[in-house]
């Protein structure tokens, strides 16, 4: 039993230096903000790599409502995917996936998000830069 415990919490601090380290996290959706920012127990993600259009412009609605359906109230993974970690309004910086789906990838490939604020834009290259510019490329904006 003892031998048990040990192992479990060995297990446990790996898994917790791991998170540490990559900066990857569980939370749950608590508030969406708008089509590229939401709060994940209450710290403000902006999601990396993608761009959705501001309040009164085309799609801001439809990408919000969207973006609601998909993960608000959900457990997701927040993890930085290189680069900045917090821009200048101190938000998050990350990746939000969940159940093997990642946000910014179902937002272009809806063409209600466009591949932004990367290596290309002037700010640090992350980890799906090439994957999210070669599916904007590729998909027709829903304003266009």
């Amino acid at each position: 039993m003892v031998r048990r415990r040990g192992r479990v919490w060995a297990v446990l601090v790996v898994a917790a230096a791991a998170i540490l380290v990559t900066g990857c996290r569980m939370g749950t959706v608590t508030y969406v903000v708008d089509g590229d920012t939401l709060d994940v127990d209450g710290v403000t993600v902006r999601v990396q790599g993608i761009d959705t259009p501001e309040r009164g412009r085309c799609g801001y609605q439809r990408a919000k409502d969207r973006v609601a359906e998909l993960v608000a109230g959900r457990r997701v993974v927040v993890s930085n995917g290189g680069g900045d970690t917090r821009d200048r309004y101190d938000r998050e910086i990350a990746y939000v996936q969940w159940d093997g789906l990642d946000l910014g990838t179902v937002l272009i490939g809806e063409g209600l998000a466009r591949a932004r604020y990367d290596g290309l834009d002037g700010y640090d290259r992350h980890s799906l830069q090439d994957r999210y510019r070669s599916l904007d490329a590729s998909t027709r904006d829903v304003c266009k």
